[in-house]
């Protein structure tokens, strides 16, 4: 369920690399991501703030096709860092990417 969702902004360019970072500190974060004529290549990660730290791929590279759906998923994080979404553009094709998320904080017993 989706309350108070954050709607950081739509990017229409023509990129050929693009990257989408969501600070976090704790937590659950959720994200949807949408690009408009797909046919691209996506991949998220979580990249620790604290130096020496390791990245965690949450979702290795793939190529994205039209006709498939809008992308949703979530991490959890047990340590500061941020969440990196990547979308990398081959084609010349004007592209509109669009991005939601939301950070889930937890709840003390």
């Amino acid at each position: 369920m989706y309350i108070h969702l954050h709607h950081e902004g739509s990017i229409r360019t023509r990129f050929v690399f693009l990257t989408f970072s969501i600070l976090i500190q704790s937590g659950t974060v959720v994200w949807d991501v949408s690009v408009v004529g797909w046919e691209v290549v996506y991949g998220e990660e979580f990249v620790p703030s604290q130096e020496g730290g390791y990245t965690v791929i949450i979702q290795k590279t793939k190529k994205v096709l039209s006709s498939e759906e809008p992308i949703r998923n979530s991490f959890k994080a047990t340590e500061p860092g941020k969440v990196v979404l990547t979308i990398d553009n081959n084609s010349r094709r004007k592209k509109l990417a669009v991005y939601r998320y939301i950070i889930k904080k937890e709840e003390a017993f």
